[in-house]
């Protein structure tokens, strides 16, 4: 081979490593933005987060999660795409305090269920009693919540996201995992093992469109 071959096949190279390592700065850089301090998001009237839910018999829908109310107090979530609509009822500090459900049914927690805390930080952990009551397995109760020792990446019909997960137990019973990116300011993948199924993002929307 030339030495002028040899210095064209040189100089690609070269290139190719270069925009590699151009992309592999850009991918860190974003990771890194996403794992400062996460704190306690604001969701504003119109934000929506659309989910893949798929059952453990394969059977799929898309459920959409919309923010139908804000106020000072907390937040007013629509859940469509199920047998029966969910209405819930969360405070500003993401607690859940009821869900409605269009059967007539309706849940209550008191006090609100503490599904986050923040600032979220890895490895955090707290547990909480509340009273419980659906007319039918009324009680009180207590959980504890579990954060990811760190930041994870996880790849979902929307895209990659860094995300800490978060696990509600009972007991020596997990109940849930919470898959939540600051990106979207809510989580990207949900698994409920009670109910058996998982959600995965696939479309968000911020109130202003984007």
């Amino acid at each position: 081979m030339s030495r002028g071959r040899v210095g064209r096949v040189g100089a690609v190279l070269l290139l190719g490593a270069t925009l590699l390592t151009a992309g592999c700065a850009a991918d860190t850089a974003k990771q890194a933005a996403e794992q400062e301090v996460v704190t306690r998001p604001e969701w504003r009237v119109g934000d929506r987060w659309a989910f893949k839910r798929t059952t453990l018999s394969g059977a799929s829908a898309v459920v959409t999660h919309q923010v139908v109310a804000a106020t000072m107090e907390g937040y007013t979530v629509r859940v469509v795409g199920l047998a029966a609509e969910v209405t819930r009822q969360w405070t500003s500090n993401l607690h859940l305090a009821r869900e409605a459900f269009g059967d007539g049914a309706t849940v209550r927690y008191e006090p609100p269920a503490s599904y986050f805390t923040w600032p979220l930080k890895p490895g955090a952990t707290w547990d909480q009693a509340f009273q419980y009551s659906d007319g039918r397995n009324d009680g009180r109760y207590t959980n504890t919540w579990k954060v990811s020792e760190g930041i994870e990446a996880i790849d979902t019909v929307a895209g990659r996201f860094y995300v800490l997960r978060v696990e509600r137990w009972s007991g020596t019973q997990r109940l849930e995992s919470y898959w939540y990116s600051p990106r979207v300011r809510y989580w990207v993948r949900l698994e409920d093992y009670l109910r058996g199924y998982v959600e995965e993002l696939v479309e968000f929307r911020s109130w202003s469109g984007s």
